[in-house]
């Protein structure tokens, strides 16, 4: 049986891993998604009693195993994170999106211009407003490497619920599918879709 392991993950990353699996699967068949975290715990069930599912819920030394059967029929057109209720009340989510086209901020010496990034993705976390997603496209993908110095940050933050989207052709062109540490891939039409709802871009 499929297991979606969304430990260490805060939302709304698990429900959109839930979300996927669901599509994934067939009416009649099952997976399972496991978590520790008692706030997506409660985001999942709210969304996958709402979404055509049976629901069987195990809990040992602070891991939710939660059993989901599809059911027969039409899965709703519901969005995953609108059932996010945030794990963590410090942070809020502002109506603004950041874009990364390069490794480097801003124009002059590359040395300089790298640790300018990686300073500026390590002081996102401390926003008290963080943003709806990142973006990253062109030589900004290589930042979601495995091996990247701020790999660690940007995985702190998908645990506190930013969306980090990654332009699927950049990744190819650069040859790094197999060293994407962070984020999901998709593409431009998807991307352009992102940025042209969101309040407003900011771009480093």
């Amino acid at each position: 049986m499929r297991i979606v392991d969304t430990k260490g993950q805060l939302c709304p990353a698990p429900l959109i891993a839930a979300k996927k699996a669901l599509k994934e699967t067939l009416p009649g068949d099952s997976f399972i998604v496991l978590t520790d975290n008692e706030t997506s715990y409660n985001n999942l069930t709210r969304f996958l009693k709402d979404n055509n599912t049976d629901l069987q819920v195990s809990e040992a030394a602070g891991i939710w195993t939660m059993t989901i059967t599809r059911r027969q029929g039409n899965i709703p057109q519901t969005r995953a994170e609108d059932y996010c209720n945030p794990a963590i009340a410090h942070f809020e989510k502002g109506n603004f999106i950041i874009v990364f086209s390069s490794d480097k901020m801003g124009d002059g010496d590359e040395q300089l211009g790298q640790l300018l990034m990686s300073n500026f993705i390590k002081a996102i976390k401390d926003l008290d407003r963080l943003p709806q997603k990142m973006i990253f496209y062109n030589k900004g993908v290589t930042i979601v490497t495995d091996n990247s110095p701020v790999i660690e940050h940007l995985r702190d933050l998908e645990k506190m619920g930013v969306e980090l989207m990654l332009c699927s052709t950049c990744v190819n062109y650069y040859k790094l599918e197999e060293h994407i540490g962070a984020g999901i891939q998709s593409n431009m039409f998807t991307i352009a879709e992102v940025m042209a709802s969101a309040g407003s871009i900011i771009k480093p």
